[in-house]
């Protein structure tokens, strides 16, 4: 009773005759009170602008944290993929290893000359180390594996020598070894240009960068000085003979550069170009060229410091050949 009493004076006070209702006593209520409609929508309204915001800043924040995960758990995949590419690369290193037989031969090296009566400069003696090679019985058995095997690469004292392949494209040995089976650190090969018999003008053999540095990782041993020094000679192994290359360029490019031409429109031109490969090297050797000089270039990955990704490079010209005892 108290309650309608104070309702009806409330309703006589906001000065407008109301019909005694719920929504008329709390309409007066509210006008008594200094409610306003406009402030009311106003306050509605950036409720649902909070609201909304909230839910946006929430979104985000999932998205993110999703994103983050996302990342982490790609990053947890590649290093499990890269440590298994290595044991299992390494596995089948030890498969090859097993199936060819060094020779028992002592290493190789050209006859001592006797200097002319004239001045000439006296050619310098080539030498292979025949011991560290697989035996040419062992390279018949690669062939009969796989017709696609052409040679193998060795670099002494470095931990590169490896069999190498060639196919249609650059693309098939990438991640499959000799059996033609998937494999992360895939096969060293020979680009498909390239003549693997004769093996003349520009050649390139390609290779991966695995983290453990296997295949052609070793390779960035020659940023170093010393490794440079005393690493200047690798050879390549067929049933027919062996090819003695000296090193005399090696740097880091891109793939923007393009530092694997095998056309050229002529000699000039092509001088020019393994004479630039030259220049570019960290440590220069003077060596001189000529038109009629084979180069061997060996490319494989390199990201320093989880950087942008680039090539490393190393050159090589044709030195000697030998038949292989």
């Amino acid at each position: 009773m108290k309650k309608m009493l104070r309702l009806k004076k409330i309703v006589a006070f906001s000065g407008k005759r109301l019909k005694p209702t719920k929504e008329s006593y709390t309409l007066a209520i509210r006008r008594v009170e200094g409610f306003n409609e406009h402030d009311a929508a106003r306050r509605r309204l950036r409720m649902r602008q909070l609201a909304e915001k909230k839910r946006r800043s929430q979104a985000i924040y999932i998205f993110i944290q999703s994103l983050m995960l996302a990342i982490m758990l790609f990053s947890i995949g590649q290093l499990g993929e890269n440590y298994k590419g290595s044991v299992e690369g390494n596995e089948h290193r030890s498969e090859i290893d097993q199936l060819i037989a060094k020779t028992t031969e002592e290493p190789f090296s050209t006859p001592e000359r006797t200097p002319p009566s004239y001045p000439l400069a006296t050619p310098e003696r080539v030498t292979y180390p025949a011991k560290e090679l697989p035996s040419v019985d062992s390279l018949k058995k690669l062939k009969e594996i796989n017709s696609d095997f052409q040679f193998w690469l060795h670099i002494p004292d470095s931990e590169v020598s490896y069999y190498v392949m060639q196919a249609e494209d650059n693309d098939f040995y990438l991640y499959k070894n000799i059996y033609k089976q998937y494999l992360v650190s895939g096969s060293c090969f020979l680009d498909y240009r390239c003549d693997p018999v004769t093996m003349e003008g520009h050649t390139i053999v390609y290779g991966h960068t695995m983290n453990d540095l296997s295949v052609f990782g070793k390779l960035r041993g020659y940023l170093q000085k010393d490794f440079f020094d005393s690493h200047r000679y690798l050879y390549t192994l067929t049933e027919e003979g062996i090819t003695m290359w000296r090193v005399y360029s090696v740097y880091i490019t891109t793939t923007d550069e393009y530092y694997i031409e095998t056309y050229f429109r002529d000699d000039a031109a092509y001088l020019a170009f393994i004479e630039d490969l030259g220049a570019k090297s960290k440590f220069q050797t003077n060596t001189v060229l000529t038109a009629e000089d084979d180069v061997l270039t060996l490319s494989t990955c390199y990201r320093p410091n989880g950087g942008a990704k680039g090539r490393l490079t190393v050159h090589a010209v044709k030195v000697g050949t030998a038949p292989y005892m």
